[in-house]
């Protein structure tokens, strides 16, 4: 619930400022990547410049862990809500698909005039 309610009051203050003056939003969500997988979290063998300064320039969610699987991740960061509440369980036979009802941070996005996408 902390989520939901940071997301919107960041989606409010967004909304206030004028469309010239709203910043892009790029969210990235990777599946089985664990915390040390970056070099700027500090791994040494793996180099990541790219990430490194969207992160070093933006922000990174470094407690944002909900379960090791990506079907509730991926339903929990949507909707700000603990999975099975959108009816997320697992990552087959039906459990990994979120009713189809849910308000998502996507359409959030989108009422504050923002274009959205989901791509991977």
């Amino acid at each position: 619930m902390k989520w939901f309610r940071a997301i919107y009051l960041l989606l409010i203050i967004l909304s206030n400022l004028s469309a010239d003056s709203r910043p892009n939003v790029i969210v990235f969500l990777s599946d089985d990547q664990g915390w040390g997988d970056l070099s700027h979290s500090g791994n040494m063998d793996l180099k990541t410049p790219n990430i490194d300064s969207l992160a070093r320039d933006g922000v990174s969610f470094d407690r944002f862990f909900v379960c090791p699987v990506c079907s509730p991740t991926r339903a929990e960061f949507l909707t700000g809500r603990y999975h099975p509440r959108s009816n997320v369980y697992s990552t087959s036979a039906g459990g990994e698909r979120m009713d189809l009802d849910e308000m998502t941070i996507a359409d959030i996005f989108k009422k504050s005039g923002y274009r959205t996408g989901a791509f991977g």
